[in-house]
């Protein structure tokens, strides 16, 4: 193609002068497209829109089978994966845990004294991360050491009973052992 025709192509296609035709092409090595590329950069191109009608603009085109599947396809692709969705909502599980976890606190008393007053978080991570956790609770109840919950909301079971009860088992126990029935 001559450098006339290039000019006279890119002329029409941007609405553009001769001069600036020339120039774009000359900028980009002779390229049609790099030309086009450069005077819509450069703002020389006047904004252009598409349209269309059709004698009978009341009916409607039939969609394809290819069309409706490829439709189908991108709609599944873009919504969640089932994984993304069991990840999220585990997630908000272990975020409402962790929050219910700093709420409640966790304390021991001795002889009606506090002595560990700490989130319950702390005690079950302690469980987790170091075994002997629950024998040295287990242990504590035998120095006279009772564990309650407080800030929890309100459950089936009273844990606070359950371990008041535990408690007395061992001193029961305790007094069994020891003969001591005072």
């Amino acid at each position: 193609m001559e450098l006339i025709d290039k000019v006279e192509l890119v002329r029409e296609k941007c609405d553009v002068s001769y001069g600036d035709a020339k120039n774009a092409l000359e900028m980009t090595g002779g390229d049609v497209l790099d030309a086009i590329i450069w005077l819509e950069r450069a703002g020389k191109t006047a904004p252009r829109s598409a349209s269309y009608a059709t004698a009978d603009s009341e009916a409607e085109t039939p969609v394809s089978a290819e069309m409706i599947a490829a439709q189908s396809a991108y709609r599944a692709s873009s919504s969640k994966s089932d994984f993304s969705g069991h990840v999220g909502g585990a997630w908000k599980v272990i975020k409402r845990l962790l929050r219910k976890g700093l709420r409640t606190k966790f304390i021991a008393t001795r002889h009606k004294e506090d002595i560990v007053n700490v989130p319950v978080l702390v005690p079950v991570i302690g469980i987790f991360l170091w075994g002997a956790t629950i024998w040295l609770l287990i242990l504590g109840l035998f120095f006279d050491v009772r564990y309650r919950l407080e800030g929890v909301e309100r459950v089936t079971v009273d844990v606070n009973d359950a371990m008041g009860k535990a408690a007395d088992a061992v001193t029961t126990i305790k007094r069994d052992v020891t003969g001591n029935h005072d």
